[in-house]
Formats: C-alpha cells, structure tokens, sequence
C-alpha cells in the first residue's frame, strides 16, 4: 500500500470479516467445532461490493481497480465474472487460483487437520488458531533453498504475526500467542485444489494481469496458464517472477512485484 500510494495511487485494503480490524463473529466466541467453516469467497464477495461502493463515493472516481492475492483472487475473479455491471476498470490476481486438480500443496492436509480441530474427522469447523511457528513452517517448505533469509528479509515473518495478534483481540490468555482464522478459506481451497472452479472465468472481460512466483508450490503454472487461456479480456497478461514463492510480496522479490502491478496500472487501456 505505501508503495502504490508512493506512485500516486489512492490505495484502500478490506478487512474482510473475520480479519484485521474487522468485527469478529459470534461463532468466534465458542469452540469452532460448533459452527460451520466461516467467511467464504461468496460470503465476503458482499464486503468488496460494499468497499468499491465507499471507495466510489469517497474518491469520486468513476472506477477503481481491484487487485486481489491467494484467496483473494477467487473472491476477486468471482466479483467480476458474477458482476460485469461493476465500476471495475483492471483486475490484478497475484498468486492466482482457480482450477487445480493435479497437484495439492504439502501443507494443505495438515492445515485441513487443524481446521478439523477437535472434532478429528472431516469436520471443518468455523476458524483455527494459527501461532508464528505454523507460518514459518509452513512459508519455509515453500522457499526451495536451504538459507530462507536469502529470499525473506530478517523479521518480516515476526512483523506480519505481530500485526495478526494484536488485530485479534479478546483471546484467552492461554492463547495469547495464537490468532484466529476464518475456515471459509479451507472449504474454497478445497474445491479448487479438486478442480473445482468457483466462478467462471469466461465472463472476464475487463483487462487482467496475472503474476506468480516461478517457485510458488500453490499457484501452479498449470492452473495460472488455465485461466489465462480461458479470460475473455483482450487485454490480459501473465507474467512470472523468478525466485519468488506464495508470499513473494513479502519477501526480496517485493520490488520486481511492485514494478509489474504498477507498470500495468499505468497503461491505458
């Protein structure tokens, strides 16, 4: 954000329920086990709605972009391909996903365990807690050289944990170092990694950039090459960044990631 507003762009993030300095759930206050997985891409699609309506407003612009990263490219492909009748002028999808049958991240079957928590079946429940440690293993397995800080600057990780627990307030204090996630995330991942698309990508028809990392396990190429080729847009573009993985807009790689997002705003289309 600071980056693009450096550039000039007037930047706004959603918290979406669940997240950040959002509102936290009821279904938050009790054992997960006791609601369903909450906050899925067609749940939170109403929250963005909303966002480009204030943005709108506030600005005065009569469209804005919407760049979107992991999950939030399907909330954000889904947004547009559902509703072409919104002021959307381009669509950023970093770390896109959309379709993958193939290949399933290492890390999915042990987050889909703990989102089981402690019903230890199939069972997902309406958030899990996540601690530093589930995030550095997890970040880790997916920077493909033995020295991590040789693709992560020193203290990013601590930085981005830091800023998770101090949103998620009101835990016990046996969970002090824990923060809460919403599961909707796990059933949508789930669909996709089954090759199971969640909007149709063919109705997409405002220009798109795609961008991953070469080293991303998540964001496959197959699955960013299947919906590029399926966009209706004249104007699309895929682009892979090498030596970066799933969270490369916060590792070393950050300034090449800015450099793309940015040079494809600036165009006119």
């Amino acid at each position: 954000m600071d980056r693009l507003a450096a550039d000039g762009f007037h930047v706004f993030a959603v918290d979406l329920r669940g997240y950040g300095h959002s509102s936290r759930p009821e279904c938050f206050g009790f054992p997960p086990s006791q609601s369903k997985p909450y906050a899925t891409a067609e749940e939170v699609e109403q929250d963005v709605i909303d966002a480009i309506d204030f943005i709108s407003e506030y600005t005065g612009a009569d469209e804005v972009d919407l760049l979107g990263c992991s999950w939030g490219t399907i909330i954000c492909g889904k947004l547009i391909a559902e509703n072409p009748q919104l002021n959307v002028r381009r669509l950023v999808l970093y770390a896109p996903l959309y379709s993958e049958p193939n290949k399933r991240p290492s890390w999915m079957e042990a987050v889909v365990n703990s989102a089981n928590g402690e019903q230890g079946g199939s069972k997902i429940g309406a958030y899990r807690n996540v601690s530093v440690e589930d995030l550095r293993t997890r970040w880790d397995d997916e920077i493909p050289v033995k020295d991590k800080a040789s693709w992560r600057p020193d203290g990013v990780l601590e930085a981005l944990v830091d800023n998770c627990l101090a949103a998620d307030q009101g835990q016990e204090a046996v969970r002090a170092q824990h923060f809460r996630v919403p599961n909707g995330t796990i059933c949508d991942l789930q669909n996709v990694f089954d090759g199971i698309p969640l909007y149709d990508s063919r109705t997409i028809r405002i220009p798109t950039l795609l961008m991953r990392g070469s080293a991303d396990p998540v964001s496959t190429h197959e699955d960013a090459t299947r919906l590029f080729d399926s966009l209706a847009s004249p104007v699309k573009r895929y682009t892979i960044v090498g030596n970066g993985a799933h969270f490369m807009i916060a590792e070393n790689k950050i300034a090449e990631v800015h450099s793309n997002v940015v040079g494809f705003l600036s165009e006119c289309f």
